[in-house]
């Protein structure tokens, strides 16, 4: 062994000398609770001073057991060995998780720029589309009360119709009795007599009791009356006036002046109607009076009309689905997704286990809850992260009988896949979970634990083992 070797070893062998105390003397006098194994090429551990010289070695250098009673083999070197094993594996998970992880940042900062693109874009489209919608909503009312004027004309139309319908049922039958009573007066004979022929003669042309003219008037009337219900005004400002001259109540023979389209007597006194009939006339002066003072508007295009009115609705769903996509993103961008935001993709992903009869369902961000069968348990709503984004926590859970809300901790470690495992529930109601995921392999760590393992190799080295 060289001098540089033969040094170091004197050195480790006082290093153990002073730290575990070789005297049970120096025990006694300093009263003390525990004892430190330096296990080189092993792990350190501490022990109750009362496993010291109880005749079994417990630390691996048998370091214990000093007082000679029990010879202890050091075999720190064989349980130093799987132990470094342990820690390589480990290291090569952190290793991949860590490049895992990197690439999960990356992702997750290239997402959150898309999403707040994204929620720009939308305040805009719901900034332009209000506008729309607004003028889309005012377009539909109008059109709304055209329709319902139509309606209104319509309805007016019909009770018109009625109306006159009614009239001219009543002066037919008026024209026909009065047509029988003359019948029945002027007797069966086919022939008048000198007297009668003569008193007929005398007054061919002019009306002999009125009735005629009359009838002509109510028509003139009635056509007045229709318009001026329509109109709301005068008939003097709707109908031409009837001409007081138009018939001749004096005492001249002469007949009064008649047109094409006027109505004429027969021989036998009944009305006839020439041409269109007065309703239609009365009709058609009405629609032209309408139409001069533009009492309602053109037809309504009823294809239009549709179209706006699904324009409208097309648009209001559309607003109401934007405006929901900005409530959902904004909510998700205020989140507190870690460091360097690698939780961005935990947001609305949802990790079960299942452990015996039950089912447990962690929502990062959301809620956690314990499910058996049908029955659901909230063992709390998320409240943050903990311990340097080490945990999560979800509080205020459905209450314990007699007992506080459930609450659930969920401890993270790194590892190649987010997976939910190790449910258990230490305290009553207070549940503690194990969660192992790629984004909780710290680069760090990662150094830490290569460091720890280039220490064991060295004490290797310095106990004179080479694994090679």
């Amino acid at each position: 062994m060289d001098p540089r070797s033969s040094l170091e070893l004197n050195l480790m062998m006082i290093s153990v000398i002073v730290l575990t105390g070789l005297t049970s003397q120096e025990h006694r006098h300093a009263h003390m609770e525990s004892f430190y194994c330096v296990n080189v090429g092993h792990l350190p551990v501490s022990l109750h001073s009362s496993k010291v010289n109880d005749g079994i070695c417990d630390c691996c250098d048998g370091s214990d057991e000093y007082d000679g009673e029990v010879k202890c083999p050091n075999a720190c070197w064989e349980a130093g060995k799987v132990t470094r094993d342990k820690l390589k594996k480990k290291i090569d998970i952190y290793k991949e998780g860590v490049t895992i992880r990197k690439r999960e940042v990356e992702r997750a900062k290239q997402a959150i720029v898309k999403d707040k693109e994204e929620l720009l874009k939308l305040k805009n489209n719901e900034k332009s589309l209000k506008g729309l919608v607004k003028k889309l909503k005012a377009h539909k009312e109008q059109i709304e009360k055209v329709e319902e004027k139509e309606r209104l004309v319509k309805e007016k139309e019909e009770m018109m119709k009625m109306a006159v319908d009614g009239k001219s049922d009543d002066e037919q039958k008026e024209s026909s009795s009065s047509t029988t009573l003359d019948s029945e007066s002027n007797g069966p004979s086919d022939e008048p007599s000198v007297d009668q022929k003569d008193e007929y003669e005398n007054t061919e042309g002019m009306p002999t009791d009125g009735s005629e003219s009359t009838e002509g008037l109510l028509r003139e009337e009635l056509g007045r009356h229709v318009a001026s219900r329509w109109t709301g005004e005068k008939t003097e400002h709707q109908v031409e006036e009837v001409s007081p001259n138009k018939y001749n109540h004096g005492g001249n023979n002469e007949i009064p002046e008649s047109t094409d389209d006027k109505d004429h007597d027969n021989s036998d006194g009944v009305t006839i109607f020439n041409g269109p009939s007065w309703l239609e006339k009365i009709q058609d002066a009405a629609q032209n009076l309408f139409q001069a003072i533009n009492f309602f508007p053109a037809p309504l295009d009823k294809l239009d009309a549709n179209h706006v009115r699904k324009d409208y609705e097309d648009s209001t769903t559309r607003l109401s689905d934007i405006q929901e996509r900005i409530a959902s993103l904004t909510e998700k961008l205020k989140q507190d997704f870690g460091m360097e935001k690698e939780f961005y993709f935990f947001y609305d992903q949802c990790f079960e286990t299942k452990q015996d009869k039950y089912v447990y369902k962690v929502c990062p961000f959301k809620d956690a809850s314990q499910e058996e069968g049908y029955r659901k348990t909230q063992l709390g709503q998320w409240e943050k992260f903990e311990n340097s984004y080490g945990s999560m926590l979800f509080s205020n859970g459905d209450g314990c009988w007699n007992g506080p809300g459930r609450s659930l901790k969920v401890k993270l470690r790194c590892g190649l896949k987010t997976e939910l495992t190790d449910v258990n529930e230490p305290s009553r109601c207070e549940y503690v979970a194990l969660m192992s995921t790629p984004v909780h392999c710290l680069e760090g760590k990662l150094e830490e634990l290569e460091r720890k393992l280039e220490s064991m190799r060295s004490e290797q080295l310095q106990g004179g083992h080479d694994e090679l």
